[in-house]
């Protein structure tokens, strides 16, 4: 089992896979139920992107495993959620019953993706 983490391709699988829910579930009229906590949709964007940001430093470690630079490494990976989250925010302006377009999704969409990338610098040693 511990090859197949290996593989880089496992891991851009699984990013591919994040990225076309994170596209679908944006494409839907509403989130799901509503659920009545102030700011639960920033909490929300954080912890989805956050496993994006691990997905993505997590592909990009395999395939520089030999020596990787981590400051590369999470500085792609903050540009890659950043720029996914600023299209993400565009498509949901185009959706019906979204709103899309709030700097603040996006800032925690940003801040998510941080996050997980560096949870996946700190713990790749284990995986």
């Amino acid at each position: 089992m511990r090859w197949l983490i290996r593989r880089p391709a496992l891991w851009l699988a699984g990013l591919l896979v994040w990225f076309a829910t994170l596209w679908g579930l944006s494409s839907l009229h509403s989130a799901g139920p509503r659920i009545d906590v102030h700011h639960i949709d920033k909490l929300m964007h954080f912890g989805y992107f956050l496993g994006g940001g691990f997905l993505f430093a997590g592909w990009q470690f395999r395939l520089h495993a030999d020596s990787p630079d981590w400051r590369r490494i999470l500085g792609a990976a903050l540009l890659a959620m950043a720029l996914v989250g600023a299209v993400d925010e565009w498509h949901q302006c185009y959706t019906p019953g979204r709103s899309g377009g709030d700097p603040w999704d996006w800032t925690a969409d940003v801040l998510g993706g941080a996050a997980g990338a560096w949870i996946l610098r700190a713990i790749h040693r284990r995986i």
